[in-house]
Protein backbone atom coordinates (compact mmCIF):
# COMPACT_ATOMS: atom_id res chain seq x y z
CA UNK A 1 0.00 0.00 0.00
CA UNK A 2 1.35 3.41 -0.97
CA UNK A 3 1.53 6.14 1.64
CA UNK A 4 1.58 9.74 0.41
CA UNK A 5 2.21 12.68 2.60
CA UNK A 6 0.48 16.00 1.93
CA UNK A 7 3.81 17.51 0.94
CA UNK A 8 4.25 14.97 -1.86
CA UNK A 9 0.88 15.76 -3.43
CA UNK A 10 0.80 18.56 -6.00
CA UNK A 11 -0.96 21.68 -4.83
CA UNK A 12 -4.04 22.73 -6.79
CA UNK A 13 -3.91 26.17 -8.34
CA UNK A 14 -6.23 28.68 -6.74
CA UNK A 15 -9.73 28.40 -8.15
CA UNK A 16 -11.28 31.48 -9.71
CA UNK A 17 -14.49 32.67 -8.19
CA UNK A 18 -17.76 31.72 -9.84
CA UNK A 19 -18.17 35.30 -11.04
CA UNK A 20 -14.82 35.18 -12.85
CA UNK A 21 -15.71 31.91 -14.54
CA UNK A 22 -19.14 33.20 -15.54
CA UNK A 23 -17.65 36.38 -16.98
CA UNK A 24 -15.01 34.47 -18.95
CA UNK A 25 -17.56 32.03 -20.38
CA UNK A 26 -19.90 34.90 -21.29
CA UNK A 27 -17.12 36.77 -23.09
CA UNK A 28 -16.00 33.67 -24.98
CA UNK A 29 -19.56 32.87 -26.09
CA UNK A 30 -20.15 36.45 -27.24
CA UNK A 31 -16.90 36.41 -29.24
CA UNK A 32 -17.81 33.08 -30.84
CA UNK A 33 -21.34 34.25 -31.68
CA UNK A 34 -20.06 37.50 -33.21
CA UNK A 35 -17.60 35.55 -35.37
CA UNK A 36 -20.42 33.38 -36.69
CA UNK A 37 -22.56 36.43 -37.50
CA UNK A 38 -19.83 37.94 -39.66
CA UNK A 39 -19.39 34.82 -41.78
CA UNK A 40 -21.02 34.85 -45.21
CA UNK A 41 -24.04 32.65 -45.86
CA UNK A 42 -22.87 29.39 -47.46
CA UNK A 43 -23.76 29.09 -51.16
CA UNK A 44 -25.84 25.96 -50.56
CA UNK A 45 -28.04 27.86 -48.09
CA UNK A 46 -28.38 30.78 -50.47
CA UNK A 47 -29.35 28.36 -53.27
CA UNK A 48 -31.92 26.67 -51.04
CA UNK A 49 -33.46 30.00 -50.06
CA UNK A 50 -33.63 31.01 -53.72
CA UNK A 51 -35.32 27.72 -54.68
CA UNK A 52 -37.87 28.16 -51.90
CA UNK A 53 -38.58 31.72 -53.02
CA UNK A 54 -38.94 30.56 -56.65
CA UNK A 55 -41.45 27.87 -55.66
CA UNK A 56 -43.69 30.21 -53.65
CA UNK A 57 -42.98 33.88 -54.36
CA UNK A 58 -45.92 35.03 -52.22
CA UNK A 59 -44.38 33.40 -49.14
CA UNK A 60 -41.11 35.24 -49.69
CA UNK A 61 -42.94 38.56 -50.07
CA UNK A 62 -44.90 37.94 -46.88
CA UNK A 63 -41.71 37.34 -44.91
CA UNK A 64 -40.21 40.61 -46.08
CA UNK A 65 -43.30 42.52 -45.03
CA UNK A 66 -44.28 43.57 -48.57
Amino acid sequence: MLNFSEKALPKEPPRPSDGDVHTRITNQLQTYYNQILTQPLPDRFQDLLQRLADEDPSAAEGERGE
